[in-house]
């Protein structure tokens, strides 16, 4: 069971209602007259009563993120959290973000949603989220504060590759093509932004989506990739960052069955291939630093020295 933290406090409204019970308690005290002392006793009760309700409504409860496989910087993302309960109690008016739950039964669960966009790639902590309820009246807000979680968010992937690295590693990207003529065909969903006319209307017909035809060249081995990126500082380091992660979404759009040198989930270093370990490679580059000592890899690849290329593109 996850351990959350919860806090009670008093609304506008509340405030005001206690503010008057003491301001009715005081007059009473001066007066004497038992009517004020009788309204001061019912706005204190009425405040205590409704702010132990609004307690018991989040007690019992087992709230928890659902993060998304991958998150990359400048796109939004979907984070979820899932609410349970566990004492058999139902609990009514939750909130998490801008997602709302109107009532939540006995021994059954939910999951509200919210949309992030961070604006950078790297290791964020998802901190102060929590799940809250003004029930009854809005007297009181009671609110069930989610553990802190990382969140690992990948750069933001280059649109237009620059052309001496488009070249360099052309063997890589090239050997998918669309078109209507190879060796074996294979088929996958039209994207927006696409070419679309290479949309297959006769398979498309028969089916809810649209899909392009693309031709898979059989050339022996998959590529392997090793990015070098030493000597790389500051915003250049960046931007070598960007285009990997436009490069392994162009491989991985294409089905491409190429591999990365990449940091692995143990923190050594492997062959990950863009399509079955693509949650790995986003996590990769969203924790490298410059001054991160990539291992080179046995065996043959082929290497990207992002300081020689950036020379030329610069």
């Amino acid at each position: 069971m996850t351990k959350v933290r919860r806090n009670i406090r008093l609304t506008s409204y509340g405030k005001i209602a206690a503010f008057l019970s003491i301001f009715l308690l005081f007059s009473a005290q001066n007066t004497g007259n038992n009517l004020l002392f009788l309204m001061s006793s019912c706005f204190i009760a009425a405040v205590l009563f409704f702010t132990w309700l609004a307690y018991l409504n989040v007690v019992g409860i087992e709230a928890r993120f659902e993060l998304p496989e991958t998150t990359l910087a400048d796109e939004d993302s979907e984070i979820k959290c899932l609410i349970r309960d566990y004492r058999n109690t139902e609990h009514f008016c939750l909130a998490f973000e801008g997602d709302f739950c109107r009532a939540l039964r006995a021994n059954d669960s939910t999951t509200m949603k919210t949309m992030i966009r961070p604006r950078a790639r790297g290791k964020h902590r998802l901190a102060n989220f929590c799940v809250f309820s003004f029930y009854p009246l809005g007297l009181c807000s009671a609110a069930i504060f989610l553990p802190e979680q990382e969140l690992f968010v990948g750069p933001r992937p280059a649109q237009n590759i620059p052309e001496v690295i488009d070249q360099e590693i052309g063997g890589a990207i090239q050997k998918y093509q669309s078109g209507k003529e190879g060796e074996y065909w294979m088929q996958k969903q039209y994207e927006p932004g696409e070419d679309a006319s290479l949309i297959n209307w006769t398979i498309s017909a028969r089916s809810d989506t649209e899909w392009v035809l693309t031709r898979a060249l059989n050339y022996g081995f998959p590529e392997k990739l090793y990015f070098d990126f030493s000597g790389l500082e500051g915003q250049i380091f960046e931007d070598c960052l960007e285009i990997v992660m436009g490069l392994i979404l162009r491989l991985k759009k294409a089905g491409s069955s190429g591999f990365i040198w990449a940091e692995q989930k143990t923190g050594e270093y492997g062959w990950l291939t863009v399509t079955d370990n693509y949650s790995e490679l986003v996590r990769w580059l969203a924790k490298i630093e410059s001054s991160a000592e990539i291992p080179l890899p046995a065996g043959e690849f082929h290497g990207i020295v992002f300081a020689e290329l950036m020379k030329e593109v610069l």
